[in-house]
């Protein structure tokens, strides 16, 4: 009877430990918890993106724990995003050491992502050694940039960023078709940037 009641015992606490481990996985298709995500991308277009951006640690949510998808993004907020998703982010402390810049003052958590993205040629200056790490970025730069992440020489000829905007028209519809981007000189908004940044990666599990 005793050896009875211990088998049972086991077999319930495996069960426990088993449901444990299935709660922990998460499932892109039926998530739908507050509590790890920000509550504001919930049932709407953004949550995919965003779920899978704050896995891979290439974004967080703000300091209020939401993720804001209208707002729009800094130069230094998308260097950022770019160094991550690109895994551009060894030796950030020696990078961010370098002086590629001369008006980074005030953004020591982006300069090693921001030199990180300079030093891999995706991301460019202003001109004069300044960077403007608090303008916000434009969608034409946001389109220039992950197509360089992409293939460095995807577009070798023509005037910026009438080039780079008619490639990503032309062979990433399936990355900007349903953006409905009608100024590429606007500023980019937040839930755009994640959209398309999370179409242009590769999706494996490793």
């Amino acid at each position: 009877m005793i050896k009875k009641r211990l088998t049972i015992l086991a077999i319930s606490a495996l069960m426990v430990m088993c449901s444990g481990v299935s709660a922990l996985a998460v499932d892109y298709g039926s998530w739908n918890s507050g509590n790890i995500y920000p509550q504001d991308v919930m049932n709407t277009e953004f949550l995919t993106p965003v779920k899978f951006l704050m896995d891979k640690k290439v974004i967080t949510g703000d300091q209020d724990g939401l993720f804001h998808p209208e707002k729009n993004i800094s130069r230094a907020e998308f260097a950022t995003m770019m160094a991550k998703a690109t895994n551009n982010i060894n030796e950030l402390d020696i990078v961010a050491k370098k002086n590629y810049y001369n008006d980074l003052s005030g953004y020591d958590w982006a300069k090693g992502y921001i030199n990180a993205c300079a030093k891999a040629n995706l991301i460019q200056g202003v001109g004069n050694e300044k960077f403007a790490p608090g303008k916000e970025v434009t969608y034409a730069e946001v389109i220039t940039i992950i197509i360089r992440s992409k293939n460095p020489s995807a577009v070798t000829s023509g005037t910026w960023p009438d080039n780079y905007i008619q490639y990503a028209q032309m062979n990433m519809n399936s990355m900007i078709g349903d953006r409905n981007i009608t100024n590429w000189s606007a500023p980019a908004t937040k839930g755009d940037v994640a959209t398309m940044l999370y179409r242009s990666m590769p999706k494996s599990s490793n």
